[in-house]
C-alpha cells in the first residue's frame, strides 16, 4: 500500500496527541522548576519564559494538524522546540546547585 503525502488516517491524530502530551509534561517541569527557583528571579524567568515558547510551538503544531493537508514542521519551528526543551534542561540542571 502506497501513503500519500495527505495522509488522512490517524497519523496526524496522534501527533496532535504528542504534542498535546509534551505541553502538559513541561508544564509540570516547568511548575516543579518554579518551586524550586521562586528566590531566583532570573532563573523562574527562564523557566516560564521556555515553557511559553514551547507552548506556542505546541498550540502552532496543533492548529496546524488540523486541516486536510498539514504543513511540514519547520527547521527553524523545530530548533525553537528543541532548544527550549534544551534549555528547561540546564535550568532544571542549575536549580540543582
Amino acid at each position: 500500500m502506497r501513503l500519500l503525502a495527505g495522509d488522512g488516517g490517524l497519523q496526524p491524530e496522534r501527533t496532535r496527541l504528542a504534542w498535546r502530551r509534551t505541553v502538559l509534561s513541561s508544564a509540570v517541569v516547568t511548575l516543579i522548576g518554579a518551586r524550586l527557583c521562586v528566590r531566583e528571579p532570573l532563573l523562574l524567568a527562564g523557566v516560564v519564559i521556555s515553557w511559553l515558547v514551547l507552548l506556542r510551538v505546541g498550540f502552532w503544531r496543533v492548529a496546524s494538524m488540523g486541516v486536510p493537508h498539514p504543513t511540514r514542521l519547520l527547521l527553524p519551528t523545530a530548533l525553537l522546540a528543541a532548544g527550549t526543551v534544551l534549555l528547561l534542561a540546564v535550568l532544571g540542571l542549575l536549580t540543582l546547585l
